[in-house]
């Protein structure tokens, strides 16, 4: 080695001996971050507390129908029913006619056999889910329907929702202002 090389690491290894003995610097957040930060937070935790527990995403082309129902939404367990098909759980389980009559083949007696055991299955699990938290089960289900719809379509969902044990029915409707 050089001795300039020698007299830069020396110097460098002095320079560093002098940063470890320097005391630890404090390091502080001014009022307005602290304000900020907590401003963020009491905006973000009244937005999340203030929303509808109940969220309705309609289906593709879904005309859902306008009311002057002023009643919250309570929750439930949603069932899509549109002039192409009823869907439940994001799958669709009966098709329509091009009439808007529900699949004949699927119908007996007002009964909805897909359907049915869809809402069979559903009622099952969230039977065993309150049983584990210990609330009761609401036993409701929202009926999101589109506003062509034949009311026998209707009457045969809610017919095979009540078969599925759903005593309490929700109609999700638009609010007119």
């Amino acid at each position: 080695m050089s001795p300039d090389q020698e007299a830069f690491l020396a110097k460098k290894k002095e320079k560093a001996a002098a940063r470890r003995q320097k005391p630890e610097e404090k390091g502080e957040l001014g009022m307005t971050s602290l304000m900020d930060i907590v401003s963020i937070i009491v905006v973000y935790l009244l937005k999340s507390y203030a929303s509808d527990p109940v969220v309705i995403n309609p289906t593709a082309g879904q005309k859902i129908p306008l009311s002057t129902a002023d009643a919250p939404m309570q929750d439930g367990i949603p069932i899509f029913m549109t002039m192409r098909g009823i869907t439940f759980d994001n799958k669709k389980v009966v098709s329509m006619t091009p009439e808007g009559d529900i699949d004949p083949t699927t119908v007996t007696n007002h009964l909805i056999g897909p359907l049915y055991d869809a809402l069979a299955e559903e009622v099952d699990k969230a039977k065993q889910m309150a049983e584990n938290t210990g609330k009761p089960w609401a036993a409701r289900a929202i009926l999101v329907g589109d506003q062509d719809l034949k009311f026998s379509a209707l009457v045969d969902v809610m017919y095979t929702a009540g078969r599925a044990e759903f005593a309490d029915y929700s109609f999700c409707v638009i609010r007119k202002s």
